[in-house]
């Protein structure tokens, strides 16, 4: 631990929380295999009875995503799927109503055509039945020739990448996790599906105004709304639902950096720029993928810096050639100005963070 700069984050947490601009905020930093700072400020309820620590859980939301796209890079590099194979050679129930050409890299890279929401999703209890998801997914049409456009899968990526990790692993996605990717790295405090345990240290999540809802076809909008309701915290939906720590997600990316979970090569696969339209000019995050991760660094290195950032203002990172991994949370959503200070200070290279 770098005392020095734990000071320094520390200030700047507790100065954001003494302001009113945030009320929980967490910040965790590896770099080199190592954690250099891990720092909480604030409260766990709106009431200020009870102090966030650096275990308290916060609703991640998209961050979520780069845990099934670790996944499904790791299934790749053993060599048990290809992202250049059809869906339906793995999931044949989905080959249908113009998906038969679907690759599992459209999947990865949101070029599906895939709905982000759909009507079906008419309550709470039907988001959570697994087997009802899958089912509407295959029943639907993409709105255009996979691989040809561009769109953000917020919701629908957990369900069709996390389908593929259990027909391909035989395992159930929040076992494999546990199994494959949090349990030989002692990761707790991240979760896909909360315990009554976890839930006793969880942070209350609040909206910052004017930040506002669209309105949409899905009760998942609003989506703090859909992050309050209890079964879908006890649920296993890796798009959006994931609940953890900063330090956990620190030593998520850390892990990834480190070759736990594949090699280099494995991740520079995995990092490099795949989307059919003309790099934007500004990778800052959402709209360039590689397997699954948001990318972002120079012209000639987009994908030196990955993760995924969250509705909110949570973020999960790395940057590859500073062997940096970084972890932010929040219990209030929007934006969060402290956190260019912080990425400042442990010199991330790319510094604006990663909020859809």
């Amino acid at each position: 631990m770098d005392q020095q700069l734990q000071e320094q984050v520390q200030s700047i947490l507790d100065a954001a929380v003494a302001d009113g601009a945030e009320n929980s905020l967490q910040f965790c930093a590896f770099r080199d295999g190592e954690c250099l700072v891990n720092a909480c400020a604030g409260w766990v309820d709106f009431a200020h009875t009870r102090p966030v620590d650096t275990r308290t859980v916060i609703p991640i939301y998209s961050t979520s995503k780069g845990v099934p796209a670790a996944a499904m890079t790791r299934l790749i590099a053993q060599g048990k799927v290809s992202p250049d194979m059809l869906v339906a050679d793995v999931w044949p129930e989905f080959a249908k109503n113009g998906k038969e050409k679907t690759r599992i890299l459209h999947l990865l890279n949101h070029t599906s055509g895939l709905h982000q929401r759909f009507p079906e999703q008419k309550t709470y209890e039907l988001v959570t039945d697994w087997p009802y998801m899958i089912h509407v997914i295959e029943e639907s049409a993409p709105d255009w020739e996979p691989g040809t456009k561009t769109r953000y899968q917020s919701l629908t990526y957990g369900w069709v990448t996390a389908e593929i990790i259990q027909r391909v692993s035989g395992k159930p996605f929040w076992t494999y996790v546990k199994e494959e990717l949090f349990g030989p790295e002692g990761i707790q405090d991240f979760y896909f599906g909360m315990t009554d345990e976890a839930e006793q240290n969880a942070a209350e999540i609040r909206l910052r105004p004017p930040m506002q809802q669209s309105k949409s076809i899905s009760v998942c909008d609003p989506l703090d709304d859909l992050m309050r309701e209890p079964c879908i915290r006890r649920a296993a939906l890796p798009g959006f639902n994931g609940i953890a720590s900063a330090y956990a997600l620190a030593s998520f990316y850390n892990a990834i950096l480190t070759e736990r979970y594949f090699s280099r090569d494995a991740l520079k696969a995995a990092t490099i720029l795949n989307c059919p339209e003309p790099p934007p000019p500004s990778r800052s995050g959402f709209g360039t993928y590689g397997y699954g991760f948001a990318l972002s660094g120079s012209l000639a290195d987009p994908g030196n810096v990955f993760g995924h950032g969250g509705y909110g203002g949570s973020d999960g990172l790395a940057d590859q050639q500073q062997q940096l991994a970084i972890g932010f949370t929040a219990g209030t959503l929007g934006d969060h100005p402290c956190k260019a200070k912080l990425y400042e200070l442990v010199n991330l290279t790319q510094r604006e963070g990663w909020a859809p």
